[in-house]
């Protein structure tokens, strides 16, 4: 990377995804926060409850949720032990929702 006329470096914008895979770690952050959320609140926890648990602090967790950072292996493991899941549940990407239809009698 090279500074520009500025003097600042260029923002890093990643290496491009591979098929199937989120475009940015910004999108995998945010993918594992959501999924920590529905864990947690599944179970009712508050943040600080989650936090305690997993031990770590609540205000990491509210980012964590936010999407603002992705956790390391290490505390993403802490966090799944903490709500009882694999730590896959929490690191793979979930697929869209499957549609279940009803039919009509006579249809």
């Amino acid at each position: 990377m090279t500074a520009d006329r500025s003097g600042k470096r260029p923002r890093y914008e990643g290496r491009p995804a591979a098929s199937g895979a989120p475009s940015d770690s910004g999108e995998f952050a945010a993918g594992v926060g959501e999924r920590i959320r529905q864990c947690r609140q599944e179970l009712g926890w508050t943040q600080a409850e989650l936090a305690a648990s997993a031990d770590i602090s609540p205000n990491y967790v509210a980012r964590l949720e936010r999407g603002e950072l992705g956790p390391s292996l290490f505390v993403a493991s802490q966090i799944a032990a903490a709500l009882g899941v694999p730590l896959e549940t929490l690191t793979t990407p979930q697929t869209a929702a499957r549609r279940t239809t009803t039919r009509r009698k006579g249809a």
